[in-house]
C-alpha cells in the first residue's frame, strides 16, 4: 500500500480502510514530529502530543478534515499547516510565563569548541528573531520546504518568503557580528 499516491490514500481511508491510514500517518508522523519539535521549539514530548491531535483531528467526524485535502499543496505541508494551528491554539490558552532562572540558553561545556560556540549562538540569535522572519527561515532550513511550500503554508505570497528568509540572514549575520569578537566565524554559519 506504500506505493499508493497520498489521494488514493485518502479515498482507501474515507472509505473504511484502517490500514490506509496506517499507512499514511506512518508516512508523515515522524516528519511532522520533527517539523514541529524545530519550528515551534517543542520538547519531544510536546511535538509527539500535538502530532497525534493532528492525527485525531483526521479521524474525527467521519474524515471531514481528511476530505478537506484538496491536492494543491503536498500532504506533509498540509499536515504542517494543521499542527501549527494546533500550537499557536496552545500557545493562545497558555500564558507564557517566563522565569529569569529558566534560561533556555544551554550551558557551555568545560572545554567547548568553536563550532559548539558558534552553534549556541546562532540558536541565540535565532530565538531573538522576530516571528516574521524566523519562521520562514526555520521552515526553510530545518523544516526543509521549498519557498513556495512556506507561501502557502504561511499564507503570503512567494516573494515575500524570499524578502523574509533574506533579512532573517541579514539579521543573523548583524547579531552574530555583534558578539564576542566570533562575529565572523559565526556570521559565516549564518550565510549558508
Amino acid at each position: 500500500m506504500s506505493e499508493l499516491s497520498d489521494l488514493q490514500l485518502i479515498q482507501r481511508i474515507t472509505a473504511g480502510d484502517s490500514e490506509a491510514f496506517a499507512t499514511l500517518e506512518g508516512r508523515y508522523r515522524q516528519r511532522l514530529t520533527g517539523f514541529l519539535k524545530g519550528r515551534q521549539q517543542l520538547s519531544q514530548e510536546e511535538a509527539e502530543d500535538v502530532t497525534q491531535d493532528v492525527f485525531t483531528t483526521l479521524l474525527t467526524n467521519d474524515y471531514a478534515a481528511l476530505r478537506g485535502f484538496e491536492g494543491r499543496s503536498s500532504m506533509y505541508t498540509w499536515l504542517c499547516t494543521i499542527g501549527l494551528r494546533r500550537c499557536y491554539r496552545r500557545r493562545q490558552r497558555q500564558p507564557q510565563v517566563v522565569d529569569a532562572a529558566d534560561d533556555c540558553t544551554p550551558e557551555p561545556s568545560a572545554d567547548p569548541t568553536d563550532s559548539e560556540v558558534i552553534a549556541a549562538q546562532v540558536r541565540q540569535a535565532m530565538t531573538a528573531l522576530p516571528e516574521q522572519f524566523r519562521t520562514p527561515l526555520m521552515l526553510h532550513h530545518f523544516g526543509g520546504l521549498e519557498y513556495h511550500e512556506i507561501a502557502e503554508l504561511l499564507g503570503v505570497p512567494g516573494n515575500t518568503v524570499a524578502t523574509r528568509i533574506c533579512r532573517a540572514k541579514r539579521r543573523l549575520r548583524e547579531m552574530l557580528s555583534e558578539e564576542n569578537g566570533r562575529g565572523r566565524n559565526a556570521s559565516a554559519v549564518a550565510t549558508n
